[in-house]
């Protein structure tokens, strides 16, 4: 039986990364969703939507061409138009790079530890300024 006839699932750690950076990227969609309508609306409800590509993927080896293509993608259009403010698709872009990186047929530890370090501290920052308004009333 010849291994390209079976397919190979894709690892746990990499959906779960994938995840991660849709919620690194939430925040910029519910900015969207608030703001009321500026330029950069359409590149990152984009940015949001795309990011989820991947989970709809079965195979390892079309989960990395998406995670590899979106990351890629988003990276791209964050370094673009950084000064107005895309920016915040450069997190979820190298969460999805990381994701790519576990399904290899044996993956490194370090893309993995790099893409939870990046999703932990994006959401972390990302609840610390959501937050701050409401506990700090608490703290006077």
């Amino acid at each position: 039986m010849d291994t390209s006839d079976v397919h190979q699932p894709i690892p746990r750690a990499g959906r779960i990364l994938v995840v991660a950076a849709v919620l690194c990227i939430a925040p910029g969609a519910g900015w969207v969703a608030l703001s009321g309508g500026s330029p950069i609306d359409g590149p990152l409800v984009i940015g949001s939507l795309v990011t989820t590509a991947p989970l709809f993927y079965r195979e390892a080896a079309a989960f990395t061409t998406a995670c590899l293509a979106t990351g890629w993608g988003l990276l791209t259009v964050s370094l673009l138009g950084a000064l107005g403010g895309l920016f915040v698709l450069a997190p979820a872009g190298i969460v999805l790079l990381s994701a790519a990186s576990r399904s290899r047929p044996r993956p490194h530890l370090l893309p993995l530890l790099l893409g939870i370090l990046v999703a932990a501290s994006t959401i972390g920052l990302i609840g610390w300024v959501v937050a701050e308004p409401w506990i700090a009333p608490f703290f006077q």
